[in-house]
Order: structure tokens, then sequence, then C-alpha cells
């Protein structure tokens, strides 16, 4: 029946499909296996992406048993003005997001990506521009130094 599908069901059917494409993806990677490569015994390339989308589904899971529990009391989808407005800053954000990867796709400038995509989230979600400039070069400056100084992780599209 339908009301058993409202609450916590559909976004919990949802989460475990975003999971499992997370799994399936870096199952079909060659490359990312979650069994060490190298003599030092650390997890392959695809631990990470198998151990993020395992836990996205059990969670997604967890959301289902919530949603049947619930018995239909819940309303799925409330579309009140505030509704509206945080589904509007969703998919601006998605966009957002989209670009950043066709920009570091097209251009290979992960760090100037990851700068303008910290900025335009910022004003999307409207700090202040003391705050946006501040927040999003330490957050740069924390990607850089972290990754492509201390582990010398070059993030190659």
């Amino acid at each position: 029946e339908w009301t058993m599908h409202k609450g916590d069901t559909i976004p919990g059917v949802i989460t475990m499909l975003f999971g499992l494409l997370f799994v399936a993806a870096t199952a079909a990677n060659p490359k990312l296996t979650a069994v060490s490569q190298t003599s030092d015994g650390v997890p392959g390339a695809g631990f990470f992406p198998y151990l993020l989308g395992f836990g996205v589904m059990i969670l997604g899971a967890l959301l289902v048993i919530r949603g049947l529990r619930q018995k239909g009391q819940v309303q799925y989808i409330n579309l009140e003005e505030e509704t509206k407005q945080n589904l509007k800053i969703l998919a601006l954000s998605v966009l957002g997001i989209v670009v950043f990867l066709a920009f570091w796709k097209l251009t290979g400038r992960f760090i100037i990506g990851m700068l303008v995509l910290s900025l335009y989230l910022n004003w999307l979600f409207q700090r202040t521009w003391r705050f946006n400039i501040i927040y999003s070069a330490v957050f740069t400056a924390f990607i850089y130094f972290t990754f492509f100084v201390g582990f010398s992780i070059q993030f190659v599209a």
C-alpha cells in the first residue's frame, strides 16, 4: 500500500541505490581493488570507495526499516515554501559540483576549481563575503597541503 512508502522508506531506497552505484562503479574499475597492491599491506585504492558505498547502503537500509515502522504516519514530501527553497539550493549545489567536475576534467586544474567551488557554495548558502573568502582560502590550502604536499597525491583528471 502507498501509505507504507511515505516517511523514510523512499529516501532509504534512493540512498541504498546511491551506495550500490558507488560499489558497482568501484567494482567495474580494475584499478580499484580493496586488496593491497603493495608490499607494505596498505589497502588498495578501492578500499575507501567500497567502505563508503557499503556504509551508505547500510544507512539506507536503516532508513527503509524506520520508514516501514512509521506505517505511513510521516508525510514523504510536504512542498512548503521552505522546502521549495531547499530543493532549489540542492539543485544549484549539484549544478556547481557538476561544473567543477567538468572544469577539472577539461583543464586539470583541481585546486583552482576547488577554490571556485568553495566560493560558489558559500555564496549559495548566503555566507558573508568575509567568511566566504577566509573559509574558501583556508579550505583550499588545507586540501592542497594535505593531499598534494603531505600525501603527494596528484588529482589528475
